[in-house]
């Protein structure tokens, strides 16, 4: 028997939400409607079912319910999707349905079809149900009619697009998005961001303006301005009930081919390191599986094969394997992970010696409660010092993996030559980064640690020299394979890794210094510059950032629209100033910054015309990339800034309505 599946919200269920206290965007609203879509998706299959998971999703889905929600509405078991899938969800079990999530792969539909046909052959009576996150494809369902399975299933869709990670923080948590865009050449990551904004916008408010640089970003920019065209005539009451954005002053937009330099730099905050040398994936890392027992973060275990049916065991657990991993969710409900994860890694050690000192210092402290009150004072805090105590050993533990790693000389190499590449300096062919990649390759290290040098040494260089590029050609495809040769033609099909043509002029040099890019002088203590991040280094997309907020440390005295006084740390010497970078704001992120504002209506707030209709004031009176066309210029891609108001959707709806009336007499 069918039962009726879930459908996404439309743009007027989904509910509004306010900000937070401090005027950030509250991200939380996504985590509890994908809850509530989790739980109706799984009592839209009734009876007693088992859940089959994608695998790359086990991680997206503990951030939004934990194994316990999950057995209570009918989950007798939960299984990863492989082709060994029969044996284990079936056999000896007294199940009614059988509930496929994953997202819509090819290879997927495969392994379903195969396991549909293998319960069919051992006469099973199944009702199966596959839902697509986060939405259903056409590929996908003309793979399983072709598969001779899409009568047996009932398919929907579960419409987790926006993954919280962090109250302030989301994610689409697409890792495939690179490769199929610009190397597929498939654009469907683009709608999927379209519409997850589109959802952010439902519940925010339309975005009062879109700025941003990219040919991708244009089509995405150009999909949201269409997308709300269509939602005036589809839902129209929705579309006029709408707003601008109190709490989102501007949507930026980049391509990651505005910056592909960046990524491959060594991250060196405590964070970032974390992500090189263990892998953070939706906030979560794995550690020993002894070490997780004892944190207090936890989320999914990595192996979920009947994990809800394991939880409900009486027996003792099992003395940990060595090796084995398990899953820790690092996010700010940690108490120490907030404080630690953007500092510089130099300064972790002082700062976990000093914490250790306190805790033990606030433990001591129940030697000096001599009175009811002062205990009672101490057990009120002794709950958050063993949460702290528990997080400490999980950082420390961390923290001196990457102290190891750190100390290693193939670390310290590469990130000489990474500094020295971004700063400018000229490689020749019997430079230093020369022969340390010849040492990789004649050890047979990653691949990924060779590629990410040489494509590095291409960026900024704009090429390589074509006999220097055949060396390399030569010398990967011998030592790691043939079937290498299709990694190197995409890469230089995407302008990663490729040969110097002709005299083609680079402008990385430019952009390196119209941005500042590179700083000679951080301080990793107190940082005053997100060049902290790489030690010396500022990311490309943070400086452009700064350009759209008028930010003097990019713009410098010789900006029009600027103070002379409001020189940069950059210039000769002078120190940042913050006073002059925050006054050219208004609006939201003024008010939250504690801004002064002039009399008169606040830039970024909504104030009634003539006719009681909203019109925006401008969030950043200099509009766009304007006086910064040097720079963008010599970026690759379209730029582009639009502006969103009440009245063009207002007027798209009437214009849509007239025509539909058009059309009704026309055909009466």
């Amino acid at each position: 028997m069918r039962h009726p599946t879930p459908q996404p919200p439309t743009l007027a269920e989904t509910p509004p939400t306010s900000a937070s206290a401090d005027g950030r965007p509250d991200f939380t609203v996504f985590q509890d409607l994908a809850r509530q879509n989790l739980i109706q998706m799984l009592d839209s299959v009734r009876g007693t079912k088992v859940l089959v998971l994608d695998p790359s999703l086990s991680q997206a889905l503990s951030l939004v319910a934990d194994l316990a929600l999950i057995k209570e509405h009918g989950v007798e078991g939960i299984f990863y999707l492989d082709r060994q899938l029969a044996e284990k969800t079936i056999d000896g079990k007294d199940i009614g349905s059988v509930l496929y999530l994953c997202r819509p792969r090819i290879e997927l539909m495969h392994c379903i079809a195969d396991h549909i046909r293998d319960a069919t052959q051992r006469h099973m009576e199944l009702d199966y149900s596959l839902f697509f996150m986060p939405r259903r494809t056409l590929v996908c369902d003309r793979i399983l009619e072709e598969q001779g399975v899409l009568g047996d299933l009932t398919i929907g869709e579960f419409p987790l697009d926006l993954i919280p990670l962090e109250r302030d923080l989301a994610s689409l948590e697409l890792n495939d998005c690179f490769r199929t865009l610009w190397v597929d050449d498939v654009p469907t990551s683009l709608f999927s961001m379209a519409r997850a904004l589109m959802r952010l916008q439902a519940v925010h408010g339309f975005f009062p303006r879109i700025v941003g640089k990219g040919n991708a970003a244009k089509q995405l920019c150009d999909m949201l301005i269409r997308m709300r065209r269509e939602l005036s005539v589809d839902e129209p009451l929705a579309a006029q009930s709408c707003t601008l954005s109190q709490t989102i002053d501007t949507l930026v937009v980049f391509d990651r081919t505005v910056d592909l330099i960046s990524p491959l730099c060594t991250q060196l905050t405590y964070e970032g390191l974390i992500d090189e040398l263990f892998g953070i994936s939706c906030s979560i890392v794995k550690v020993d599986r002894h070490l997780k027992q004892s944190t207090a973060s936890a989320a999914w275990p990595s192996t979920i094969d009947n994990a809800t049916t394991a939880s409900t065991s009486s027996a003792a657990p099992s003395a940990p394997v060595p090796g084995d991993k398990d899953n820790v969710c690092l996010n700010n409900q940690d108490p120490l992970f907030a404080e630690l994860r953007d500092l510089n890694f130099s300064v972790v050690g002082r700062w976990l010696h000093r914490t250790a000192k306190r805790l033990n210092a606030d433990y001591e402290d129940r030697h000096q409660a001599q009175t009811v009150s002062q205990l009672r004072q101490f057990i009120g805090r002794l709950g958050s010092l063993q949460a702290e105590h528990k997080a400490l050993k999980l950082h420390t533990y961390l923290a001196e993996v990457i102290y190891k790693h750190t100390l290693s000389a193939g670390f310290n190499r590469a990130l000489e030559l990474e500094q020295a590449l971004v700063g400018g300096s000229t490689m020749s062919n019997s430079s230093p980064l020369t022969a340390y990649v010849e040492e990789l390759i004649g050890r047979q290290a990653p691949l990924t640690y060779v590629l990410r040098l040489l494509c590095l040494q291409s960026l900024v260089s704009g090429g390589l020299k074509p006999k220097l590029y055949e060396y390399w050609w030569r010398e990967i495809v011998q030592t790691y394979g043939y079937a290498h040769i299709m990694t190197l033609e995409r890469l230089a099909r995407l302008k990663l890794l490729y040969p110097l043509v002709g005299s083609t002029r680079h402008h990385y040099a430019s952009v390196r210094k119209l941005l500042r890019l590179v700083v000679d002088e951080v301080d990793e203590v107190n940082p005053d510059d997100i060049s902290f991040v790489y030690s010396g280094f500022a990311p490309i997309l943070v400086r452009l950032v700064q350009c759209v907020i008028r930010d003097p440390t990019v713009a410098g005295s010789h900006r029009p629209g600027l103070s002379a006084s409001s020189t940069s740390r950059f210039g000769a010497g002078a120190g940042l100033d913050m006073a002059a970078t925050w006054s050219s704001l208004t609006g939201p992120i003024a008010q939250a910054l504690g801004a002064d504002h002039s009399a008169g209506p606040t830039a970024g707030s909504a104030i009634p015309d003539s006719v009681g209709r909203e019109t925006y004031v401008p969030v950043v009176q200099t509009t766009g990339w304007k006086d910064y066309e040097d720079i963008i210029h010599l970026l690759p891609g379209q730029a582009f800034d639009c502006v969103q108001t009440v009245e063009d959707a207002n007027a798209y709806t009437m214009q849509s309505e007239y025509l539909v009336t058009r059309m009704w007499y026309a055909w009466a």
